[in-house]
């Protein structure tokens, strides 16, 4: 009777309804995958290095280009000497005699025209802040992907640890009932071993699935930038949503992926950089203005004091009329440059595709997994069902029960794997596809 209620709890429990409430510890609030990505976006060392890159594009691109270039110089030089002056008969000395210069002036120079290169280099700032912005995007893509992925192996894996512990539990109570048995002379010492043997091999999984599952905690700790050791704050539900579909997760990736999108961006760069290239075979045109204040005072010179102070202003023109055919070749590597850009946008798009596709055939497949393993659980669980019944009244015997023992949680951990391959598969596509949007509304 008290192996029919032990199998009776195992049965209810419900491992396969991983919309339960886990237990955790009193001291360890439970968080959601959304919650646990905010934090991680917080303290992540990769991300924050990505943003600082980010505002490092953000602080080179500036109108510099358009304003002009102001300068100052100054100086002041003083001399002292002796001078020694003969003028046909007439001679003069003048001994330790000091000389006083000072120099100084402000200058501006304001480029007019360049070829429409300052517009080029412009807009290419403006397109490597857009880049930098992608590259942290994808960055945040991909910590997010890890998350989730560790965040549902840690569910995955807390509802084995709870197998594992029943499973344990049910050969406890098979070693004490064939105990009993061997006691009163039914059973052999040799049924008792075995019981021994799947005790024990039991325990040595119960301790495998918890060492995996403390190791996920420090995967997912590392990912948060948080203390190793913390854990218990993974809940245990896995909701998938609305099944994908793979056309419209194409048209998305297509506008929305991060590689694309960084692909698509460098090629714009390099157009850019053509027109710089090219913006060499015109003139510059600079409009320049200054003002200069000198004076110099020497009692040994003929003009013993001067003074001056003024500004000037006006227009200079130059033009590279031949540097060795270097705007040529820089004119064509930048056309080259746009081809190879291309090439390589192509290629990208290629691979997107190629694993957006290849997800999707593995994610409908897993989906159709779950279904059916579901049902498998539920026919093991009846047949475990069974055969206690049958253990107890001695018509299965030891090996063949533990085959229905293994078969119960075999079908359950299936089962579970199917459901985490499930939705890491879902949110891998969304990420994939660029639809944030829509993988935050998944998770929470």
């Amino acid at each position: 009777m008290k192996s029919y209620i032990i199998i009776a709890i195992v049965l209810l429990s419900g491992l396969l309804n991983v919309h339960g409430q886990e237990q955790a510890s009193p001291a360890t609030a439970v968080m959601s995958l959304s919650e646990i990505i905010d934090k991680a976006l917080e303290q992540n060392p990769s991300v924050q290095i990505m943003h600082n890159r980010k505002r490092q594009a953000g602080n080179n691109h500036t109108t510099q280009p358009f304003l002009p270039t102001v300068g100052g110089t100054a100086r002041y030089n003083k001399s002292s000497s002796d001078t020694r002056r003969v003028f046909q008969d007439n001679e003069q000395e003048f001994p330790n005699t000091s000389s006083e210069n000072v120099n100084a002036g402000v200058s501006l120079s304001w480029t007019l025209f360049d070829g429409l290169g300052m517009f080029a280099t412009y807009k290419r700032s403006a397109l490597s802040l857009s880049v930098s912005e992608v590259e942290t995007r994808r960055v945040v893509e991909n910590l997010v992907v890890d998350l989730s992925h560790t965040y549902y192996r840690i569910v995955a894996q807390q509802h084995r640890v709870e197998a594992a512990m029943q499973l344990m539990d049910l050969s406890r109570e098979r070693f004490r009932i064939i105990t009993e048995q061997v006691n009163i002379g039914t059973a052999s010492g040799m049924d008792l071993q075995q019981a021994r043997l799947d005790l024990n091999a039991d325990s040595s999984h119960l301790v495998r699935q918890k060492e995996l599952l403390q190791n996920a905690y420090i995967n997912i700790n590392q990912l948060i930038n948080q203390p190793l050791r913390q854990s218990g704050f993974v809940g245990d539900t896995i909701l998938l949503g609305a099944a994908l579909v793979e056309d419209d997760l194409v048209l998305m990736a297509e506008e929305n992926n991060a590689s694309l999108v960084s692909n698509d961006l460098g090629i714009a760069i390099t157009r850019e950089e053509l027109k710089l290239a090219q913006a060499r075979r015109f003139p510059t045109v600079n409009f320049v203005t200054g003002y200069t204040y000198s004076r110099a005072e020497s009692p040994a010179s003929v003009m013993q004091f001067s003074e001056s102070n003024g500004y000037n202003y006006g227009l200079e023109a130059s033009l590279n009329i031949f540097n060795g055919f270097e705007v040529n070749r820089a004119v064509k590597n930048s056309r080259i440059e746009i081809e190879n850009r291309q090439l390589t946008y192509d290629e990208t798009r290629l691979m997107v595709m190629g694993e957006l596709h290849s997800l999707y055939n593995t994610y409908l497949n897993n989906l159709m997994m779950v279904d059916f393993e579901k049902q498998n659980v539920e026919v093991a669980r009846a047949n475990l069902d069974l055969a206690l019944e049958r253990y107890e009244l001695g018509v299965l015997s030891g090996l063949g029960f533990r085959e229905f023992q293994l078969g119960y949680i075999n079908a359950v951990d299936r089962s579970l794997d199917a459901l985490y391959q499930s939705k890491v598969l879902e949110l891998s596509l969304l990420v994939l596809s660029g639809q944030m949007n829509e993988f935050m509304t998944r998770i929470r």
